[in-house]
C-alpha cells in the first residue's frame, strides 16, 4: 500500500514538472575568464539539481540550529535546577543562609545566587527574613 502510494506520488511529480525531467538545451557560454565563471556556468546549466539541493541544505541547517538551541536551553535549565537542589541541601545543613554564603558555596555570582534564592521563595520552598541593615537571610519553609 505504502509502496503504491510512493509510486503514484513520484509519477505525479514527474508529470507536474515543467519540462518533465527532460534534459534541456544549454545556452552557449562565452569562454570562462576564471574558475568562478566556470562554477557559475555549471550552476546555470544544472540549476534543476543545484537549487533544490541548496534549499535542502538551508532547511537542514535551520533544523540543526533549532535543535541545538533547544538542547542548550535544556542544559541551562538542568544546571539551574541542580543549583537549586544544592541550595536546598545546604539549607538542611544550616538554618539560615544569605546570598553571599550561597554564592561562596556554589562558586557563582552573588546576584545569580540571589536570583536563585528568590525563585525558591516564589516556589514556596524558602522564607525570606530581613535583618537590620536590609540583608536578606533565608530559611526553609516549616522550620
Amino acid at each position: 500500500m505504502l509502496t503504491a502510494l510512493c509510486h503514484e506520488l513520484f509519477a505525479f511529480a514527474l508529470a507536474a514538472a515543467p519540462r518533465g525531467f527532460r534534459p534541456h538545451a544549454r545556452k552557449p557560454h562565452p569562454p570562462a575568464e576564471d574558475e568562478s565563471h566556470k562554477l557559475w556556468y555549471f550552476v546555470e546549466d544544472h540549476g534543476d539539481i543545484v537549487f533544490p539541493l541548496l534549499a535542502l541544505l538551508v532547511v537542514a541547517l535551520i533544523f540543526f540550529g533549532i535543535r541545538r538551541g533547544m538542547k542548550s536551553n535544556t542544559a541551562q535549565l538542568q544546571q539551574k535546577q541542580d543549583q537549586k537542589d544544592s541550595i536546598v541541601r545546604m539549607m538542611r545543613a544550616k538554618l539560615m543562609v544569605s546570598a553571599e554564603l550561597v554564592a561562596g558555596e556554589l562558586r557563582i555570582d552573588r546576584f545569580a545566587a540571589s536570583a536563585l534564592l528568590e525563585e525558591l521563595v516564589k516556589e514556596g520552598k524558602l522564607i525570606e527574613q530581613r535583618i537590620a541593615g536590609g540583608v536578606a537571610n533565608y530559611r526553609l519553609k516549616g522550620l
